[in-house]
């Protein structure tokens, strides 16, 4: 039988027939129960570095709901399985004051800029020692799948990472992502992301803007807001460094890069294979009048100077945690990507292929761009991590504030085991005698660093409650086996 010929036309959102909810929350709020359990404290509380930082989150929201916060927060690193937002509040100990955690989601979706500055606080202090003269950051957009025609905010986005089972598209969430690159003196490049923006697209914003007053943003608006914010913040901060940029091609274009560039930031990319390239321009023609010419005449083209055998020199540089050696090749080109002049890298690979990227600054070092490209591979990682250790997209909220919350709740608590596990040493944060088949020289992952944090939590909470007894010992070695199973 001959295939179906797959369009490339974007695919509708499809679901089945639902019902709203049945429960209306004004009427329970009319009749006033006063045997109503409330909340007060986490089941197993959050202890030492973590309930600091998460202290000072709680700062920037309402005081009336702050607390909420860090019973949310121990819920999340104790729950398992499918984690969706009740599964938090039941590891949390929540009870009967549950809908009032739902509407604490909402507070943290509503004041996520306020909180991402609380955040980015912490972050400086504890990198400010290791600040250089530069900084790295990078931007990314990903999705997360959704189910129900009652999600706000949800829409038909391109899915970049589909599996053999999984089509080119798919219906969720995406989120525009800042995260800044720090390098760890042992784990290599780590990305911290610090805030994120959710795009919706064109005609699903009608849908939100009758009832939050939504307007169309396109990502890369999206991207110089938080480009904008970050800017601002540092100023603040009174931190003092050369702001650099690594995005993949997406961003590669003129509406980004140009408000990019007002803003003083260097900016490192990929370059597509074909593109619009002139040589510079020569002098300017003193006793010609009018404006300068900014483009060269002749056309560069990418193919033909990779494929030219003369011209080729060899650079060793980092690359996601290994020394490698390769060949490249540097020019300055002029581009109407930024209305001026780009130094070009051409990279050729041990398989023969090759693959161009350009920086903004013409005055860069080629060691330099490489390991911005390279390092801009941390995002990727960390969107993995996000999804698959904290289970992100997975809460099951509808309203776009709680979505919001939940995703940012996810990359806070992501940046913040980091932060927190940064001076922990190597010996503390992996323990492989459970497990002798594993690499004992492996780094510990971020599974490793949350699976200590919430071994914490728990050890300091059942064996407190020891009692003082013989075999105090061996309860002790039972407790610790169990916790291990737990987490």
């Amino acid at each position: 039988m001959a295939k179906c010929k797959r369009s490339s036309r974007r695919p509708q959102a499809r679901h089945k027939k639902q019902k709203k909810s049945q429960y209306d929350k004004r009427q329970r709020l009319e009749r006033r129960n006063h045997q109503r359990k409330k909340t007060a404290k986490a089941k197993v509380p959050l202890r030492g570095a973590m309930q600091a930082a998460v202290s000072r989150l709680q700062g920037f929201l309402d005081r009336r709901i702050a607390f909420r916060l860090a019973i949310v927060v121990a819920g999340m690193f104790l729950a398992g399985d499918r984690r969706t937002a009740s599964a938090w509040f039941v590891a949390g100990g929540v009870q009967d004051d549950w809908d009032r955690f739902y509407d604490c989601l909402i507070s943290v979706g509503r004041a996520s800029a306020s909180v991402a500055t609380a955040l980015l606080g912490l972050v400086v202090e504890k990198l400010a020692p290791r600040l250089g003269d530069r900084l790295l950051l990078a931007m990314d957009d990903s999705p997360t799948a959704r189910y129900g025609r009652h999600v706000e905010g949800a829409g038909v986005h391109h899915n970049p990472t589909a599996g053999p089972a999984e089509g080119e598209w798919l219906y969720g969430h995406n989120w525009v992502t800042l995260a800044w690159l720090a390098t760890h003196p042992a784990w290599g490049v780590i990305a911290l992301p610090l805030r994120s923006l959710l795009y919706v697209r064109k005609i699903d914003v009608p849908k939100l803007a009758k009832k939050y007053g939504w307007e169309f943003r396109t990502k890369h608006q999206l991207g110089v807001e938080l480009l904008t914010w970050y800017k601002q913040l540092l100023g603040v901060l009174g931190v003092k460094a050369k702001l650099w940029l690594a995005v993949d091609g997406a961003y590669a274009v003129r509406p980004f890069l140009l408000p990019v560039l007002g803003l003083g930031i260097v900016v490192v990319s990929r370059l597509r294979k074909n593109a619009c390239l002139h040589d510079l321009p020569g002098l300017p023609d003193p006793h010609r009048r009018g404006r300068h010419p900014i483009y060269g005449k002749q056309r560069i083209s990418l193919a033909k100077r990779a494929a030219h055998r003369k011209g080729w020199e060899t650079i060793s540089y980092h690359c996601r945690g290994v020394e490698v050696t390769r060949q490249y090749k540097t020019f300055l080109a002029t581009s109407a990507l930024v209305s001026g002049q780009i130094r070009v890298v051409i990279v050729r690979f041990e398989d023969g292929s090759w693959a161009p990227y350009f920086c903004t600054d013409t005055s860069a070092e080629v060691r330099d761009i490489l390991e911005a490209v390279a390092a801009r591979w941390a995002i990727e990682e960390h969107f993995h991590d996000v999804k698959e250790v904290w289970g992100a997209g997975q809460q099951q909220v509808r309203n776009v504030w709680s979505n919001i919350g939940c995703w940012h709740l996810n990359q806070w608590m992501y940046t913040l085991v980091e932060i927190c596990s940064w001076d922990v040493p190597k010996s503390e944060l992996i323990d492989r005698r459970a497990r002798p088949w594993d690499n004992p020289d492996r780094r510990p992952s971020h599974a490793d660093r949350r699976r200590v944090i919430s071994q914490e939590m728990l050890h300091t909470e059942f064996l407190a409650a020891l009692p003082r007894t013989p075999n105090n010992d061996k309860f002790r070695t039972l407790v610790e086996a169990l916790v291990s199973l737990a987490t």
